[in-house]
């Protein structure tokens, strides 16, 4: 019988949609299938053939571990989707989508049936009705989406024939609008074969799943967090380089200052518009700028920092340098600095913690570093130097915390930091000389009255800038770039005695500017009786030959020790070279009491007729009401030199 056209021809192809629409088939020419007779020898199928693939090799290449027990490719063999386990039946639904429909070729296929005309599965079957599948073993056909998304057979009529038993009756495909495939297709979107296209379709489409859109709406948000928080992260950097703080007194929406980190925040929006859309429409909970978030971030960076530090480190020995202080709040902090040596030779100090401690007992203190240095694996084996101050709690030879970390590490040697020794050492050399420890007891209140208020200090400006235009006319001072600037009295600090060496500069830079705003408080009448006698006072002290000599002599003294207090303070100092340089300030200071007499003498003789001070004959005699002396015994010269000069010296040089 010869077939007037191939069914093939009036279907879609295998790579268009499934659903095949089913009043279209309906239509279709049908002929009867190809009939083989029992006498005459069966005939090949007119499509090339193939050779089937091996089925172990494609699950072994397609299939996940994890469910590859339960993917068979022939359909026959299968284990129905409903009685899988249901944690695992979107793995196997994706498993075999991933292999697709098992559609083999053959060169024949087997034929069934009775009598004389027996009938066989047709490859080009597969063509027009792309989600059949055909199962060798069983010699029937199968449905790929019904397999994957039908529930368990209710029992009715031909509900499985097409998930479980299979269907074999070849010769009720080319029926018409009887067609077996049709009619299990079903005529409406609601059946039960397009329901499962329809399921098949949105889980093969990825990007419809609910997982997926989240996903890519989880992806946009997370880089929309990623910047606001690194507008946070930055903003926190600059605000920690530059010491500012972060809060601010009222950050309410309706505030016009909301703090130094918000209002940075803020100039960063203003110059890049993303940010600002970012920072501006942020929700409640992703906004990466309350408080908690910024010391989070601090926290962080002090790790980064931390852990760089202990990298560098290494294996190294290295020294501790530890301190205490009082904050704000009054807690009691612990300061820890590492010093050590790298790896190309230079010495390194580097702040590594502050630590709150309870207390300032040895013992305390002990262990709360131990716990710092365990904390960051490093070994208090390896410390080969402790420097801390004159405290009892710190250089105890028996109970201080220089002698608890020498009992577990013998070679943790103690210095005494040269820089507070000094301090010390001037401090108490101006104690012992009481000439100098009143000058500085007159040179507090010479500074504090001229600088207590801002209306004084513009009086101070501006007598400087009258006389350094006079000066500027009598060619006494040269002009340049950054030369003659407007200064203002340096106030001295009890904690910081190099403070004082400043105070005595700048006094004697500002002195008639200093002399002039006292002499106008004295005489005003709209100052209180208090701030009048102070000035009247500080006129007395500042006009006084005793001052103007002791100031000069501290001058000389200390420009020496300043010196030596800031090499004491370099990052780069060693203990050799700090001997050496102590060694150095003692021929200095040696020098200045051999040979320094005259040239100081002359300078203050020079200072006094320039500011029209009275200067007494030095040889003449100077009556002292404190020493039991008679007038005869002394001179002024002598007085200065020996009960003076050369006494600061003498305790300067013990010291």
């Amino acid at each position: 019988m010869v077939m007037s056209k191939k069914i093939d021809s009036f279907f879609t192809k295998k790579d268009q949609a499934v659903v095949v629409d089913a009043s279209a088939a309906s239509q279709l020419i049908v002929v009867n299938p190809v009939c083989i007779s029992q006498d005459e020898p069966e005939l090949a199928d007119p499509i090339p053939t193939d050779h089937v693939e091996n089925a172990d090799q494609i699950e072994d290449a397609f299939v996940v571990s994890a469910v590859k027990d339960f993917v068979k490719v022939d359909p026959a063999l299968r284990c129905q989707i409903w009685a899988c386990p249901a944690d695992k039946q979107d793995e196997i639904r994706k498993a075999y989508m991933q292999l697709g429909p098992y559609q083999p070729k053959k060169d024949v296929y087997r034929s069934s049936g009775e009598g004389s005309r027996k009938r066989r599965f047709q490859y080009h079957w597969f063509a027009a009705f792309s989600w059949l599948e055909y199962s060798p073993t069983k010699d029937a056909a199968f449905c790929f989406p019904c397999f994957l998304f039908s529930k368990k057979p209710t029992g009715k009529c031909g509900s499985n024939t097409f998930t479980v038993k299979g269907f074999q009756k070849w010769k009720r495909v080319n029926d018409g609008k009887q067609c077996a495939f049709i009619c299990h297709m079903g005529k409406g979107s609601n059946s039960a074969h397009n329901y499962s296209v329809q399921c098949y379709d949105n889980l093969k489409n990825g990007f419809c799943q609910i997982a997926r859109v989240m996903q890519k709406v989880s992806k946009e948000e997370i880089l929309k967090n990623r910047l606001r928080l690194k507008t946070s992260i930055d903003v926190v950097k600059w605000l920690a380089l530059q010491a500012c703080s972060f809060r601010g007194n009222n950050e309410g929406p309706t505030s016009n200052n909301q703090g130094n980190f918000l209002e940075m925040v803020k100039v960063l929006s203003s110059y890049n518009a993303e940010v600002a859309a970012l920072v501006g429409n942020a929700p409640g909970n992703a906004k990466y700028n309350s408080p908690e978030i910024q010391k989070e971030i601090l926290n962080i960076i002090a790790t980064d920092v931390q852990a760089s530090i202990r990298e560098e480190i290494g294996e190294a020995k290295f020294c501790l340098l530890v301190d205490e202080a009082r904050d704000e709040s009054k807690r009691e902090q612990m300061t820890l600095v590492l010093r050590f040596v790298d790896t190309r030779g230079f010495i390194r100090e580097r702040f590594f913690d502050l630590v709150h401690v309870s207390d300032t007992t040895a013992a305390t203190l002990k262990e709360e570093l131990c716990a710092v240095l365990n904390y960051h694996k490093l070994d208090v084996q390896n410390i080969r130097g402790q420097g801390y101050d004159g405290a009892s709690n710190m250089r105890g030879e028996w109970n201080g915390l220089q002698q608890k970390f020498k009992q577990e590490c013998p070679y943790a040697y103690y210095v005494h930091c040269f820089a507070h020794q000094l301090q010390l050492s001037l401090v108490a050399a101006s104690k012992e000389v009481t000439e100098v420890h009143n000058f500085f007891e007159h040179l507090a209140v010479v500074v504090n009255t001229v600088a207590s208020s801002c209306k004084r200090n513009d009086e101070l400006r501006a007598h400087q800038v009258a006389e350094i235009l006079n000066l500027v006319e009598l060619d006494e001072l040269e002009t340049g770039s950054g030369a003659n600037q407007i200064g203002a009295l340096q106030r001295p600090s009890d904690t910081r005695w190099s403070s004082h060496f400043s105070s005595v500069c700048s006094l004697l830079r500002l002195y008639k500017p200093a002399f002039l705003v006292l002499k106008a408080i004295a005489s005003s009448k709209g100052a209180s009786p208090s701030a009048r006698g102070k000035a009247a006072g500080s006129v007395k002290l500042v006009m006084s030959f005793d001052f103007v000599f002791i100031l000069h002599v501290m001058k000389e003294l200390m420009g020496i020790t300043d010196l030596l207090c800031k090499k004491l303070q370099q990052k780069s100092q060693d203990i050799v070279n700090a001997m050496h340089d102590v060694a150095t300030t003692k021929e200095l200071i040696q020098k200045l009491r051999d040979d320094g007499w005259t040239n100081l003498l002359c300078d203050v003789v020079l200072f006094c007729k320039k500011h029209g001070i009275l200067v007494p004959d030095m040889d003449g005699f100077y009556v002292d009401f404190i020493r039991s002396r008679k007038e005869d015994e002394t001179s002024a010269k002598h007085h200065y030199k020996y009960d003076v000069f050369m006494v600061a010296v003498d305790q300067q040089l013990q010291e």
